[in-house]
This record gives C-alpha cells, sequence and structure tokens, in this order.
C-alpha cells in the first residue's frame, strides 16, 4: 500500500459518511491464515456489509468450501484495491461477488484489527456497511457456492456480533 493511502482512506470515509466508530480489536488465527500478510505490504483494507433488499431481508452467502469461512454465512464484501475508497471497493465486492447494484450506501463502524497467530502480527481495516440492493435478481460468482435472503442473523454467521446492532437498526427503520 502506498504511503498515506490509509489515512487518504480514513480521510475519505469520514468526509462522506461523517465520524463513525472505530473499533479496535485483535483477531487470532491460525499459522498460515490468509489475513497474515508481510508487513511490509501495510495494512490491507476491506469493505462490506448487510446487504438488503425492499422487503428488509439480508442477504448472505456461502463460499465454496475452499474458502477460509467453510461452512459459516458471510456478507457479501472483499479486500479493496490499491486506490480504491471504502464506498466503491464495496460497490465493485457487491457486484462481482452477488451480481447486485446498491441504492444509498451508509458506513456504520471501521474495524481496525491487529490479527495475529501468536507469533506475527498484521493490521488490517474493515469498513462495515448498510445499503440496499437495487434488485433481488442475485447472479452468484463461481467461488459463491450459495446465496440466501434472510429475515433474521442466522447463528452461524461469520462475525454475526459485528452485525447485530447494525441489523437491529435496519429492522427498526422498517416500521
Amino acid at each position: 500500500m502506498p504511503v498515506g493511502a490509509c489515512k487518504d482512506r480514513l480521510a475519505d470515509a469520514i468526509e462522506r459518511f461523517g465520524r463513525v466508530p472505530i473499533v479496535r480489536r485483535s483477531v487470532v488465527v491460525r499459522p498460515g491464515d490468509p489475513a497474515l500478510r508481510g508487513d511490509d505490504q501495510g495494512p490491507t483494507w476491506a469493505s462490506g456489509g448487510l446487504i438488503h433488499d425492499s422487503r428488509w431481508r439480508v442477504l448472505l452467502l456461502r463460499h465454496r468450501s475452499t474458502a477460509r469461512w467453510g461452512e459459516a454465512w458471510v456478507t457479501p464484501g472483499g479486500g479493496l484495491e490499491e486506490g480504491e475508497t471504502t464506498v466503491d471497493g464495496l460497490l465493485r465486492e457487491v457486484r462481482e461477488e452477488v451480481g447486485l447494484e446498491l441504492v444509498g450506501p451508509r458506513l456504520t463502524r471501521i474495524f481496525n484489527e491487529t490479527v495475529t497467530d501468536g507469533a506475527r502480527v498484521h493490521h488490517a481495516y474493515f469498513a462495515q456497511f448498510v445499503a440496499r440492493a437495487a434488485s433481488e435478481d442475485v447472479r452468484p460468482a463461481p467461488d459463491v457456492r450459495e446465496t440466501a435472503w434472510f429475515e433474521e442473523l442466522p447463528p452461524d454467521l461469520a462475525f454475526r456480533e459485528d452485525y447485530v446492532d447494525d441489523f437491529h437498526a435496519l429492522r427498526a427503520t422498517r416500521y
């Protein structure tokens, strides 16, 4: 990541969406986890979040079994490309993974993560969004095994606790 890119992404996110909570945490992973990359590349960035339809259901997906998430459901999203903003990364990742366009993305928080296996450490950021899908016509990418619209968050959603507040806020706006 070029010098200053991290600061630029944060500044862009704050300018577009206002101040949001920045949640610091440590994430312990197994040795060899792909999240542990050489620190010479600097911190990694990803965007994702709860994508809902007009009936307030959220779209979740399961990747093919070779993915690091195993059988867990995940929200659409993924790593940002060089020079990409958090919202542009979200729009691209959702388009690539499930073939949907988004309306009104709203940044709800940024996770500042220290990822470690006990021996190595890598820093990462995750920009979490809520957005409405422009349609319900999901077109999964080849690496997506299954998609489904959910009225409630399933117990086997990866990082489920990260999405509970956003899900409750989303449900509250429905009435």
